[in-house]
């Protein structure tokens, strides 16, 4: 059993950590890709407190994409959210289905990096976006983390703003990387 397996009853307590300013920034990110009515896959969402607010910001359904069965059964139940249990790297969605695609504080747990961004190119439309809300390893306080998350099971494989732009870039996502606060940056990026 994993990490976020017998975690999931501790991040359901502390998951709405998110204040109306940090959700009104990021719906502000994504609504120029998001109409009313679109679609926004939250990747590794885990219990989908932030998907809900997004869904309610933005006027748009949310799905929360999770490999955590122990995550995904806390998704709220709402006609605007819905979980579906599946990784980043075979995302169980149509070509061109979604509006864009979030992540946040999530990439760099997930394995297969490319693999993940092959399928935001897929399942995103043309013109579609990307956010990534991610951590710079190169802060000298994330070495212990990077080295916790990895004693945990988990990959820790976290890019710095130009690595992360730089990927996306080769995987037919463009975009730009701005820092938000600490080591916390925002990668915004459209889908060729």
């Amino acid at each position: 059993m994993g990490f976020f397996n017998w975690a999931a009853p501790a991040f359901n307590r502390v998951a709405d950590r998110w204040s109306p300013e940090s959700v009104d920034d990021i719906a502000g990110w994504l609504r120029p890709y998001v109409a009313p009515q679109g679609h926004l896959v939250d990747v590794g969402g885990g219990t989908g407190a932030l998907a809900l607010k997004l869904a309610h910001a933005l006027e748009a359904e949310a799905v929360v994409l999770d490999p955590t069965p122990e995550m995904i059964q806390y998704v709220p139940q709402e006609s605007s959210v819905r979980a579906v249990l599946g990784t980043a790297e075979a995302m169980p969605f149509e070509d061109d289905w979604a509006d864009a695609v979030l992540v946040s504080d999530a990439f760099h747990h997930f394995r297969d990096q490319p693999g993940a961004a092959a399928e935001f190119a897929r399942v995103v439309r043309p013109g579609g976006g990307v956010v990534v809300l991610e951590l710079d390893p190169r802060r000298w306080y994330m070495r212990p983390i990077v080295a916790i998350e990895r004693l945990l099971g988990e990959p820790g494989a976290f890019f710095s703003q130009e690595e992360m732009c730089a990927f996306f870039a080769e995987h037919g996502i463009d975009g730009t990387c701005d820092h938000i606060k600490g080591p916390s940056y925002r990668f915004t990026g459209t889908v060729r």
